[in-house]
């Protein structure tokens, strides 16, 4: 399951494409990471909600590339003919998985998704959610029965990060609309020149030195990823580029009238704060913990060190009263039942 060249790369630029309407925008996310996908059998990825409490899981967008001509149409079949609540677990967020991985949780939905699916042994399944319920979901199905490797699970995790990012940026912008907090383009903290690597605008959050430096340092980062080492070093390239800065921005290129290319710090937080009395940081730590990712992971995701995301970790198990990893998601899962009651 290796990727093909420059793949991993082309994933993560379509994935922060803002100028493109949602259905668009999934198929080009597709159709540049087919390299790494699709092994014959096709791929589709939803766009979609997770109602809390195991409700039925609601797709506002769908694209399908390749495979059987009929894969959309099974694709619908199975939505209608699975309960709800077999649904809401396959697609729950956790760490990416082949189906056969998740059949001791799932027996009953593997089945299920296998009948329609008929033409493969199995699948792998990743998505990214944010704690409002509202992601991303793809599956591509494989040929054989497949287990990952430790290399390939960090390697899909990487590439859901950044189209959980860029679906979360894109839906913000829509929705904010000409209700932006700043006057840059798309509401930016922050407009760097790529060609010295100069902060020219900085305002917000992004005003401070230390935030300055951060996006700066994020936009040398991914422009080398972006460059000869997308062909040379793929996998090393995908490391280098994090799906956010500090927590709280996506790095995207915006030009401006007269064609120049600039990159923009975006505000890109996810999650809220917690009425427990986490900080937004700790309660973005504590949602990834809860999908069963590592600390180096989830300093992938927010772009913090693997030492931060210690220090943040261990302030959530205090403050929530838990010693341990596994009682603390046994506590969230705990209060996330009894809020749904």
């Amino acid at each position: 399951m290796d990727p093909a060249g420059s793949a991993l790369i082309d994933f993560a630029e379509a994935a922060y494409d803002l100028e493109l309407e949602p259905r668009d925008w999934l198929a080009k996310l597709l159709e540049a990471g087919a390299p790494v996908f699709d092994h014959g059998l096709g791929v589709f990825a939803v766009t979609c909600t997770r109602p809390p409490g195991g409700a039925s899981l609601v797709i506002d967008g769908m694209h399908v590339l390749s495979g059987p001509d009929d894969l959309a149409e099974r694709m619908m079949r199975l939505q209608q003919e699975m309960p709800p609540s077999l649904l809401w677990l396959l697609s729950r967020p956790t760490i990416p998985k082949t189906l056969s991985e998740a059949a001791d949780e799932n027996l009953e939905a593997l089945r299920l998704v296998l009948r329609h699916f008929d033409f493969a042994k199995d699948g792998l399944g990743m998505s990214s959610f944010d704690p409002n319920g509202r992601g991303v979901y793809l599956l591509a199905p494989l040929p054989k029965v497949t287990t990952l490797s430790d290399q390939s699970r960090e390697r899909w995790q990487m590439l859901a990060s950044h189209f959980g990012a860029g679906h979360r940026l894109r839906r913000a912008l829509r929705e904010t609309g000409s209700e932006a907090a700043t006057d840059l383009p798309h509401g930016a903290e922050v407009v760097i020149d790529p060609s010295t690597f100069r902060v020219t605008e900085a305002q917000g959050q992004a005003k401070s030195r230390d935030a300055r430096n951060a996006l700066r340092d994020a936009a040398v980062q991914v422009d080398l990823a972006r460059g000869r080492m997308r062909e040379s070093d793929p996998e090393k390239a995908l490391e280098l580029w994090k799906a956010l800065v500090r927590g709280r921005w996506s790095t995207v290129d915006w030009f401006d009238s007269d064609g120049r290319r600039y990159v923009l710090g975006l505000p890109n937080p996810p999650g809220v704060n917690d009425p427990r009395g986490l900080t937004e940081r700790e309660m973005q730590v504590a949602a990834l913990v809860l999908c069963g990712q590592t600390n180096t992971m989830i300093g992938y995701q927010l772009g913090l060190s693997k030492g931060r995301i210690s220090t943040l970790l261990r302030s959530v198990m205090r403050k929530v009263g838990v010693p341990t990893r596994a009682q603390l998601i046994a506590k969230f899962h705990t209060l996330a039942e009894h809020d749904d009651s």
